[in-house]
Protein backbone atom coordinates (compact mmCIF):
# COMPACT_ATOMS: atom_id res chain seq x y z
CA UNK A 1 0.00 0.00 0.00
CA UNK A 2 2.82 2.59 0.18
CA UNK A 3 3.12 2.51 -3.17
CA UNK A 4 0.02 4.41 -3.51
CA UNK A 5 1.22 7.92 -2.44
CA UNK A 6 4.17 7.05 -4.54
CA UNK A 7 2.18 6.79 -7.45
CA UNK A 8 0.25 9.76 -6.44
CA UNK A 9 3.08 11.79 -5.93
CA UNK A 10 5.34 10.97 -9.24
CA UNK A 11 1.76 11.18 -11.73
CA UNK A 12 1.77 14.63 -10.12
CA UNK A 13 5.05 15.08 -10.83
CA UNK A 14 4.40 14.24 -14.43
CA UNK A 15 1.53 16.12 -15.58
CA UNK A 16 3.46 19.37 -14.02
CA UNK A 17 5.92 18.41 -16.49
CA UNK A 18 4.12 17.95 -19.25
CA UNK A 19 2.12 21.56 -18.19
CA UNK A 20 5.34 22.91 -17.63
CA UNK A 21 7.19 21.95 -21.11
CA UNK A 22 4.26 20.39 -23.12
CA UNK A 23 2.56 24.18 -23.61
CA UNK A 24 -1.15 24.35 -23.71
CA UNK A 25 -2.94 22.55 -26.84
CA UNK A 26 -5.56 25.35 -26.84
CA UNK A 27 -3.21 28.32 -27.10
CA UNK A 28 -1.83 26.72 -29.64
CA UNK A 29 -4.56 26.07 -31.97
CA UNK A 30 -5.40 29.79 -31.93
CA UNK A 31 -2.27 30.35 -32.21
CA UNK A 32 -2.03 28.23 -35.73
CA UNK A 33 -5.31 30.39 -36.43
CA UNK A 34 -3.76 33.55 -35.84
CA UNK A 35 -0.40 33.24 -37.86
CA UNK A 36 -2.60 32.46 -40.95
CA UNK A 37 -5.27 34.95 -40.25
CA UNK A 38 -6.22 37.55 -42.83
CA UNK A 39 -8.46 40.25 -41.98
CA UNK A 40 -11.26 37.17 -40.02
CA UNK A 41 -10.97 34.03 -38.96
CA UNK A 42 -12.99 31.15 -42.09
CA UNK A 43 -15.66 29.22 -40.51
CA UNK A 44 -13.81 26.10 -39.83
CA UNK A 45 -11.56 28.20 -38.07
CA UNK A 46 -14.63 29.99 -35.91
CA UNK A 47 -15.97 26.43 -35.36
CA UNK A 48 -12.51 25.32 -33.98
CA UNK A 49 -12.25 28.86 -32.03
CA UNK A 50 -15.77 27.77 -30.17
CA UNK A 51 -14.12 24.72 -29.13
CA UNK A 52 -11.95 26.20 -27.81
CA UNK A 53 -14.25 28.88 -26.09
CA UNK A 54 -16.80 25.95 -24.87
CA UNK A 55 -14.33 23.74 -23.22
CA UNK A 56 -10.86 26.35 -22.24
CA UNK A 57 -10.18 28.29 -19.76
CA UNK A 58 -11.46 31.69 -18.86
CA UNK A 59 -8.59 33.45 -20.44
CA UNK A 60 -8.95 30.80 -23.24
CA UNK A 61 -12.77 31.30 -23.54
CA UNK A 62 -12.17 35.35 -23.87
CA UNK A 63 -9.49 35.14 -26.27
CA UNK A 64 -11.12 32.54 -28.50
CA UNK A 65 -14.08 35.11 -28.76
CA UNK A 66 -12.05 37.74 -29.44
CA UNK A 67 -10.78 35.99 -32.40
CA UNK A 68 -14.40 34.56 -33.14
CA UNK A 69 -15.46 38.48 -33.38
CA UNK A 70 -12.59 39.89 -35.35
CA UNK A 71 -12.97 41.63 -38.27
CA UNK A 72 -10.09 43.39 -39.27
CA UNK A 73 -9.37 44.26 -35.82
CA UNK A 74 -10.65 43.76 -32.44
CA UNK A 75 -13.94 44.17 -31.65
CA UNK A 76 -14.54 47.53 -29.21
CA UNK A 77 -16.88 44.79 -27.08
CA UNK A 78 -13.60 42.62 -26.66
CA UNK A 79 -10.82 45.43 -25.79
CA UNK A 80 -11.39 45.61 -22.54
CA UNK A 81 -11.70 41.51 -21.60
CA UNK A 82 -8.12 41.68 -24.12
CA UNK A 83 -6.78 44.54 -22.07
CA UNK A 84 -7.66 42.11 -18.47
CA UNK A 85 -5.58 39.56 -19.55
CA UNK A 86 -3.10 41.53 -20.48
CA UNK A 87 -2.68 43.32 -17.01
CA UNK A 88 -3.61 40.23 -14.98
CA UNK A 89 -0.70 38.45 -13.35
CA UNK A 90 -1.79 35.05 -13.70
CA UNK A 91 -2.43 35.06 -17.46
CA UNK A 92 0.76 33.08 -18.89
CA UNK A 93 3.25 34.87 -20.94
CA UNK A 94 1.62 33.12 -24.10
CA UNK A 95 -2.06 34.16 -23.37
CA UNK A 96 -1.01 37.77 -22.25
CA UNK A 97 0.84 37.89 -26.18
CA UNK A 98 -1.64 36.35 -28.09
CA UNK A 99 -4.35 38.86 -25.92
CA UNK A 100 -1.55 41.93 -27.47
CA UNK A 101 -1.74 40.69 -30.61
CA UNK A 102 -5.52 40.06 -30.98
CA UNK A 103 -6.12 43.96 -29.54
CA UNK A 104 -3.19 45.71 -31.76
CA UNK A 105 -4.57 43.65 -34.99
CA UNK A 106 -4.70 45.63 -38.26
CA UNK A 107 -6.36 42.94 -40.80
CA UNK A 108 -3.26 40.72 -40.19
CA UNK A 109 -0.68 39.54 -37.69
CA UNK A 110 2.88 41.59 -38.21
CA UNK A 111 6.13 39.36 -38.91
CA UNK A 112 6.70 40.35 -35.13
CA UNK A 113 3.57 38.94 -33.89
CA UNK A 114 3.82 35.99 -36.57
CA UNK A 115 7.16 34.80 -34.57
CA UNK A 116 5.84 34.91 -31.65
CA UNK A 117 2.91 32.93 -32.45
CA UNK A 118 4.94 30.26 -34.09
CA UNK A 119 6.88 30.06 -30.88
CA UNK A 120 3.60 29.46 -29.06
CA UNK A 121 2.64 26.54 -31.32
CA UNK A 122 6.21 24.82 -30.41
Amino acid sequence: MKTVPITLFLLALCFSFTAIAGGNDNIKTMAKIMSSLNHYPGDMEKKTLKTVADKGSAFEKVLAQSMIHLEHHAAPADKSKLQAIIDDKSASANEKDLAKIILNLNHKPTDADKAKLTAMMQ
